[in-house]
C-alpha cells in the first residue's frame, strides 16, 4: 500500500471529517471504536483516541507502521497526540478480545451488523453512529438497548444533524417493519419514508 492510502480513500468516498466533527460536538465522546473501518482514518482527525478493526489486508498494510499516526497528526483538530490502535481480522471475533465498556462511541458504516457486536464494548450511556447499509440502522432501531437520538443528512457537500421530530424516521415504506431475523437474513436495509444519511443512537 502506498503512503497516500488514507487520503486516496477520502478522494474515493468523500471526506467524512465534518460528519465526525458534528457527532463529536453533539455526543461529547472521547474514545471511539470503528469496526470495519477499511481505510477511513477521518475519525482520528477529530478524536485523539480511536481503535480500528478490519480484516482487509489493505487496511492492515496501511495501518502498519507510522503512516496512520503521521497522517492523523497532519490533519488533526485537537492538541493531543493521536492514539491509534488497529486490530486485524474479523471484527465479530476480534471485538470479543477487547476490554468491556471501554469506548464512548462506535461507528458502523457499510460494514455489517456492527450494532450488536459493539454493545459489550460501549460504556453506558454510550453512542452508536450507524447508517442503514446491511440493515444496521434498522437493527439498532429494533434493539431495546438503543434509542434514536438524532439523524444526520448529507446534502450539498454538508452534513447536518437533527435531534427533533425523530418519530418520522425509520418508518418503513411498506409496513410492517421486518424483524431482526428477517433483516439478518436479507443483509440489506429497507426503504424508509424519511431516510437519513446516518443515525445516531444512544446506548443504555
Amino acid at each position: 500500500m502506498t503512503a497516500p492510502a488514507f487520503t486516496d480513500y477520502i478522494a474515493h468516498i468523500g471526506d467524512r471529517t465534518q460528519l465526525y466533527a458534528i457527532v463529536a460536538e453533539y455526543t461529547g465522546a472521547h474514545r471511539v471504536i470503528y469496526p470495519g473501518c477499511y481505510l477511513d482514518l477521518a475519525p482520528s482527525y477529530i478524536w485523539d483516541d480511536v481503535t480500528y478493526l478490519d480484516s482487509d489486508p489493505r487496511a492492515l498494510r496501511a495501518f502498519t507502521g507510522t503512516h496512520a499516526t503521521d497522517t492523523a497528526r497532519a490533519r488533526k483538530r485537537y492538541p493531543a497526540e493521536p492514539r491509534i490502535a488497529f486490530h486485524p481480522g474479523d471484527y465479530t471475533e476480534t471485538s470479543r478480545e477487547l476490554p468491556i465498556a471501554a469506548w464512548d462511541l462506535a461507528i458502523s458504516l457499510y460494514a455489517g451488523p456492527i450494532s450488536r457486536h459493539v454493545k459489550p464494548l460501549l460504556r453506558t450511556p454510550g453512542w452508536l453512529l450507524v447508517n442503514n447499509s446491511h440493515a444496521d440502522a434498522g437493527l439498532a432501531h429494533l434493539d431495546a438497548d438503543y434509542d434514536l437520538a438524532a439523524v444526520i443528512q448529507h446534502r450539498n457537500s454538508r452534513y447536518t444533524l437533527t435531534a427533533t421530530d425523530l418519530q418520522r424516521y425509520l418508518q418503513p415504506r411498506r409496513p410492517p417493519h421486518p424483524t431482526p431475523e428477517q433483516l439478518h437474513a436479507s443483509g440489506r436495509g429497507i426503504a424508509y419514508t424519511h431516510p437519513a444519511t446516518a443515525y445516531l443512537f444512544r446506548y443504555r
